[in-house]
């Protein structure tokens, strides 16, 4: 019964790796209920190995994602793309799931190994009986269960998750050709046929599918794809009532806007990348795949060889199975002993090489897709003449509200005992004890003149802040606050004082928006320095569903830090919990 079981490894294999293909081919439900049959044809294997064996193996998958929520305007959002729908969300959920669940790594292993050792096992249990079935069990809890694996292991499971990876790019590659294609001759079009509306819609396409060939090198290759596009340049309205787009003057915005989208998509040096790449990576991908499609071919012949010459002699008076083969085929099937040990050879040359092919893929990807020098330089031009607005304008806005704070609290106050003051120097000598009561407010009000000016002064920068530093600062936050506050430091040293007050700053802010807005019952604050980048991550059990596009505080913090090129990372996903990540570049003293 067990070699039984082991003889469709190879099917189940094939199907679990073509699953993600029928999802994307428009069947997304039948793509996942393959994976349900390949995992539930495993789990039998598991539950078999308990009864048979004595070796009770545990599921270790993943639980499967939650369904795509809807924002507060209506879209379906998934790794910084928005979708009007739920489908597309959902289906690269589900393709996660599998993909980066390690289970799927042990589980295609052990349907290709099984495939060799279950028939050898099995035939070997009618002899041994018992003892050979336990060892059986204990090589399938090895390979399916909850342990840690060892280091071959890694390798294996590393290998053959390198290979799912890769044949998930296939039919991407083929969908970016068709697409490149689809896109160059609607340019062709637009621009014959004056229809140049059409060549913005054909850029986000392109946009769209770099962007998803960025997101999966970084993930699956481990090699970060920077991505960079001018910014789209409003139109502005002239006193005449036009709506001036580039140099071309347009009667309504509408039309305007449309100008100046077919005016970035024509003059972004990212547009031609990415169209090159679109066209360029069906054959690159191609290139990459030859290696491993050889190695998987001798893979197969040479593992199934034996079982066939075997079926062969079997039923040699239907004649030869091999003599309308390939010749190199037919070559192993005279070679019997030759084929499982090339086999074998050749699948672990597949689990090595995948993980350098899908590098280098990454590296094909970020050689045409990555920012240039030139438009990397022009962002932060860019960057730092909107920072330097920023910083300017909360200047003038702090100034401002300290003025205002002055003038409506220890201003009048101080006027307020000024007169007072002038009141009893005219009462001492005709009613001196009316003249001491005026003096005993004068003092009182001198007292809370002081209180509202240390308030004023500690707002603009804590004393603790200035003694102690940032991380005491921020504890002494935490002391105060009713809601459970963790705070965990590793900074070495004082930063400058102007990132000390917009961390400080921030810190606060993100720590209120946790108990205002998000309902935290607990909160933790981690303060890390690596050289050269503060790093502060504020996390709540809150509600979630903050957004940096939201407006309010959050644009403060990114306003406040952007002035030291600082950035803000927001992970908040419905029903919590929120982190949010600071980094700002500095060096300690």
């Amino acid at each position: 019964m067990l070699a039984l079981l082991a003889l469709p490894g190879p099917l189940l294999f094939t199907a679990y790796t073509l699953a993600p293909f029928v999802s994307m081919l428009g069947i997304p439900a039948l793509g996942e209920r393959i994976v349900g049959w390949c995992r539930g044809a495993i789990d039998l294997t598991r539950r078999l190995s308990g009864d048979w064996c004595e070796a009770p193996v545990e599921s270790s998958y993943l639980p499967p994602p939650s369904e795509p929520q809807p924002d507060a305007e209506g879209w379906y959002r998934h790794d910084r793309m928005v979708y009007r729908t739920p489908r597309v969300p959902r289906y690269l959920r589900r393709v996660e799931w599998v993909s980066e669940d390690p289970a799927t790594g042990q589980d295609l292993s052990w349907l290709l190994l099984n495939t060799v050792v279950g028939p050898v096992l099995g035939l070997l249990a009618v002899i041994g009986g018992q003892p050979v079935l336990r060892l059986y069990g204990r090589w399938t809890r090895s390979r399916l269960g909850v342990v840690e694996p060892r280091g071959w292991q890694l390798w294996v499971n590393g290998g053959l998750r390198a290979l799912w990876q890769f044949a998930l790019l296939v039919p991407l590659a083929v969908l970016n050709l068709v697409c490149g294609v689809l896109v160059v001759v609607l340019f062709v079009l637009a621009h014959v046929l004056g229809l140049h509306l059409w060549w913005p819609w054909c850029n986000a396409l392109a946009q769209r599918l770099a962007g998803l060939g960025r997101r999966l090198a970084g993930k699956w290759s481990g090699i970060p794809v920077g991505e960079l596009y001018q910014p789209l340049v409003e139109p502005v309205p002239t006193a005449d009532g036009l709506y001036r787009a580039g140099r071309e003057l347009k009667s309504s915005p509408r039309a305007a806007l449309h100008r100046a989208r077919y005016r970035r998509a024509m003059t972004d040096p990212a547009t031609g990348r990415d169209l090159l790449w679109l066209l360029g990576d069906g054959p690159v991908t191609a290139l990459l795949l030859a290696p491993l499609a050889v190695l998987g071919w001798v893979f197969l012949w040479g593992l199934w060889i034996p079982f066939w010459v075997w079926v062969g002699r079997f039923f040699a008076e239907f004649g030869s199975p091999w003599e309308q083969v390939w010749a190199p085929a037919k070559w192993l099937a005279d070679t019997p002993l030759l084929g499982m040990p090339l086999g074998l050879l050749a699948g672990a040359g597949a689990l090595a090489l995948a993980p350098l092919l899908l590098r280098l893929h990454g590296r094909w990807t970020k050689l045409l897709l990555a920012p240039t020098e030139s438009a990397e330089l022009a962002q932060r031009v860019r960057r730092l003449a909107e920072t330097r607005a920023d910083a300017t304008e909360a200047e003038d806005t702090r100034l401002r509200r300290i003025e205002r704070d002055l003038h409506d609290g220890p201003q009048a106050r101080l006027v307020a005992l000024g007169l007072k003051l002038s009141a009893a120097e005219q009462l001492v000598d005709r009613d001196p004890v009316r003249a001491k009561e005026l003096l005993g407010e004068t003092k009182a009000d001198s007292g809370l003149a002081l209180a509202e000016l240390r308030a004023l002064v500690r707002g603009i920068r804590p004393p603790v802040l200035t003694e102690r530093g940032l991380v005491d600062a921020v504890r002494a936050v935490a002391l105060d606050l009713v809601v459970p506050i963790e705070v965990e430091a590793d900074v070495p040293g004082r930063c400058p004082s102007a990132v000390e007050t917009a961390a400080y700053f921030a810190t606060l802010e993100l720590i209120t928006n946790a108990i205002k807005h998000s309902g935290a019952e607990s909160i933790r604050v981690e303060l890390r320095y690596a050289e050269p980048v503060l790093r502060v991550v504020v996390t709540d059990d809150g509600r979630g569903g903050a957004s940096p596009e939201s407006g309010g505080g959050l644009t403060g913090i990114l306003r406040r830090i952007g002035t030291f090129d600082g950035t803000l990372q927001l992970t908040s996903p419905p029903g919590g919990p929120t982190a949010a990540t600071m980094e700002i570049p500095c060096a300690l003293s």
